[in-house]
C-alpha cells in the first residue's frame, strides 16, 4: 500500500460531489410539466410528505469565492416581488398536484435568506407550512452579518430549529481578500442569541484553500470556532474555477495554496476537530455526538441530497425559487436562473422549468450505490446487472491494493484511508462520467 501522500497525488483529480446522481452536467429526458406532476403523485406518500426548499437568490454584498447563484442588491423593494412569485409557484404545485401535501421539512438557502425582513419571512415560512407534520423539521443558511434577533424570534415561533452559519474563515486577512468580513465577537454574540432562542443546532460553514490561508490561520480559526461549540461543522473545500464563476476573478490564484498546502490545511483543521470531540461523519462533515448528524450516522439513516446530508428524507424534494432543484425519486427538474423570466412562466400558469432528467434503471442502480458510499461507508455490488462491471472490477482491484477499499462478498467497504477518497471511488461507478462526450470542469476529489 502506498502512503497517504502518494495516494492523493494518485487520485485528486477532478470530480462530482455526488449531491445527486446522476449530477447535473449529465441529465438528459427531461420530463415536461404533465410527466414531472405525474411522478410527484405517484410517489407521494402522506405518512412522509414532501421536503421544501426554498432559494433565496439575493445577497447585499459579493463574497469572491462563491459560486451559488445570487443577486448582489442592497435594495429590499425586491423582497414583495419575490415572495409573491415564491407563493405563486407553490400555489401552481397544489392546483396542478390537486391537493395540499404534508410537509416533512422545509429548508430556506441562498443567497442569503436573512435578507428577507422578517415579517416577510415569517410570512412565507407560515404560509408553507399550513399542511405540516407533527415530525417537521426546518433549517435555514444563516449570514452573521445580515441575521437580526427579529429573525431569530420567527425563525423559533415557527419552529425552525436548525441553523448554518456561514464563517468560512476569521482571519482578518483572509476575509478581505474574499470581501467577507465578520468580527468572531459578531458570530459569539449571534450564537448566544440563537441559544437564547432555543434553536436547538448550529452548524458552521467553513472553507480551507482560501487565498491567504496558512496553518496558522486555521488553526486560530478551527479554535474560535472549538470555543463557540456548533454541533455541526461542514469544511468544505474552496473550487477554484475561475473560467466558470466570474466573481472568482477578483482572487489572485498567486494567493491561493498550492494542492500539498491546500491539504495540509485540511489535516490540520480534521486534526483539531477530532481532537477536541467533533466525529468525521463523512464528505467534509463533522459532528459532535450528541448531534442530529452523528446520531443518524451510527444508526444508519444518514442520507444525502441536493442540501447534503440529512438525517430523514421523503421520496420527494420540491425546489422553489430561482434555480432551486427538485426529486421525485423519478426525476429532477431545476428551476430556471433569470428571476424576471421564472416569474413570467409563473405568471402564465407553468412550472418555471428549466432542465430536467428523467431516471433510467441504470441510473437508480448507480445511484444508490454512490449513496450508500456516501452515507454507510460501504455498497452492496453483487449479483447486479451494473454498466462497465469489467473495467469497474479491475478499478476496484487498484482501490484494494492501494489499501482504499475492502471487498467481502457482496460487500464494498471503504478503509479508514479509503473515506478520504469516497468521490473517487463513486467515480469509478458513474457511467454517465464514463461515457461523457464533452469534458465537465469539477472540482478536485480531495
Amino acid at each position: 500500500m502506498k502512503n497517504l501522500n502518494d495516494l492523493i497525488t494518485k487520485y485528486n483529480r477532478p470530480g462530482p460531489r455526488y449531491t445527486s446522481y446522476p449530477p447535473v452536467p449529465y441529465w438528459q429526458n427531461a420530463p415536461d410539466e404533465t410527466t414531472w406532476i405525474s411522478h410527484l403523485k405517484s410517489k407521494y406518500d402522506p405518512q412522509t410528505g414532501v421536503d421544501l426548499y426554498v432559494h433565496v437568490p439575493y445577497c447585499e454584498s459579493l463574497c469572491y469565492y462563491c459560486g451559488c447563484s445570487r443577486i448582489i442588491t442592497k435594495n429590499h423593494d425586491v423582497e414583495d416581488v419575490y415572495l409573491e412569485v415564491v407563493l405563486k409557484e407553490w400555489e401552481l404545485y397544489k392546483k396542478k398536484l390537486g391537493f395540499t401535501p404534508f410537509i416533512n421539512s422545509l429548508h430556506f438557502g441562498g443567497g442569503t435568506p436573512t435578507f428577507l425582513s422578517p415579517a416577510n419571512l415569517d410570512r412565507l415560512i407560515k404560509t408553507l407550512l399550513e399542511n405540516k407534520l407533527e415530525s417537521f423539521i426546518g433549517s435555514i443558511e444563516i449570514d452573521p452579518r445580515t441575521c437580526q434577533t427579529a429573525h431569530l424570534k420567527i425563525l423559533s415561533e415557527n419552529g425552525i430549529k436548525r441553523v448554518s452559519l456561514g464563517i468560512q474563515d476569521f482571519d482578518p486577512l483572509v476575509q478581505k481578500t474574499i470581501n467577507r468580513e465578520q468580527s468572531p465577537m459578531m458570530v459569539e454574540v449571534l450564537t448566544e442569541k440563537i441559544r437564547e432562542h432555543g434553536i436547538s443546532s448550529i452548524n458552521f460553514d467553513l472553507i480551507y484553500g482560501l487565498p491567504k490561508q496558512t496553518t496558522d490561520s486555521i488553526a486560530s480559526t478551527i479554535e474560535i470556532v472549538i470555543k463557540m461549540r456548533p454541533d455541526l461543522i461542514a469544511f468544505y473545500s474552496y473550487a477554484h474555477l475561475p473560467d466558470r464563476i466570474k466573481n472568482q476573478r477578483l482572487i489572485s490564484e498567486k494567493d491561493l495554496p498550492s494542492p500539498e498546502q491546500k491539504r495540509e490545511l485540511y489535516e490540520l483543521g480534521k486534526k483539531l476537530l477530532l481532537e477536541n470531540g467533533y466525529v468525521d461523519v463523512g464528505m467534509d462533515h463533522f459532528a459532535l455526538p450528541s448531534s442530529y448528524l452523528y446520531q443518524a450516522k451510527i444508526k444508519n439513516n444518514l442520507h444525502r441530497n441536493f442540501m447534503g446530508y440529512v438525517d430523514k428524507k421523503s421520496q420527494i424534494l420540491i425546489g422553489l425559487g430561482p434555480t432551486s432543484i427538485s426529486d421525485s425519486s423519478l426525476s429532477f427538474l431545476q428551476n430556471i436562473k433569470d428571476v424576471k423570466e421564472y416569474q413570467n412562466k409563473i405568471e402564465s400558469g407553468h412550472l418555471p422549468i428549466a432542465k430536467g432528467h428523467t431516471h433510467s434503471d441504470r441510473d437508480l442502480l448507480i445511484q444508490e450505490i454512490i449513496l450508500e458510499l456516501m452515507c454507510r461507508n460501504q455498497a452492496t455490488i453483487g449479483d447486479k446487472n451494473i454498466p462497465h462491471w469489467s473495467v469497474i472490477q479491475e478499478e476496484l482491484l487498484a482501490f484494494k491494493e492501494d489499501g482504499i477499499v475492502e471487498e467481502i462478498g457482496d460487500e464494498l467497504t471503504l478503509t479508514e484511508t479509503g473515506k478520504i477518497f469516497v468521490r473517487n471511488v463513486a467515480m469509478c461507478f458513474d457511467f454517465h462520467l464514463r461515457e461523457q462526450t464533452s469534458t465537465t470542469k469539477f472540482s478536485q476529489t480531495i
